[in-house]
């Protein structure tokens, strides 16, 4: 399962000058559009009441990767929202997706265009992200089981803490939610 922590940046320059002292080397770029699709959307509530999340991410306008994803509280209670169960494919036409979708029912519940660099370190992939409306973000992620969720998140967080992100700027929510939730 992916397990992860996020914070918002304050001094995105200063964080990601710290990691490449650590000697990590980031990806050129990215651009993300993510369209989320869901049974149920209107509320914050109610889309955090649909049982699965469907993605279709176009990656740099041209590779279109379609994700399910089920928050692991939904399977088992009271776990972190940012650990879910997640199976991905590479399709080829967002549009073709888009249509089987809506085939299905689903409706189209938010949508978030970032711009991602990622890089490795200590087990950890490292995302630093530009999130149009809401500013610099960084994510760790790692895989792992159910089990270590808690300890491994924990660890996460006293590293970020050695990059200076402090804890109150942990965000515990996926972008997805906090678009929601600022009402674009």
């Amino acid at each position: 399962m992916e397990i992860e922590i996020k914070a918002q940046l304050q001094d995105k320059d200063a964080v990601m000058a710290k990691l490449r002292g650590l000697g990590c080397e980031f990806s050129p770029v990215k651009t993300q559009d993510d369209m989320v699709w869901t049974e149920n959307t209107g509320s914050l509530e109610t889309f955090l009441a649909n049982k699965v999340f469907l993605r279709i991410r176009i990656q740099n306008n041209e590779k279109v990767i379609l994700t399910a994803k089920q928050s692991k509280t939904d399977l088992q209670g009271g776990a972190s929202n940012l650990v879910k169960r997640e199976h991905e494919v590479v399709v080829d036409s967002a549009e073709e997706s888009r249509g089987i979708l809506e085939m299905l029912g689903l409706k189209e519940a938010v949508r978030t265009v970032k711009k991602r660099q990622t890089a490795e370190y200590n087990g950890y992939e490292i995302c630093i992200d530009e999130v149009e409306g809401l500013g610099s973000f960084i994510e760790l992620e790692k895989m792992g089981e159910k089990e270590e969720a808690e300890k491994i998140q924990s660890d996460m967080s006293a590293f970020l803490a050695t990059l200076g992100v402090k804890a109150e700027d942990q965000v515990h929510k996926g972008y997805d939610i906090l678009m929601l939730e600022k009402g674009t």
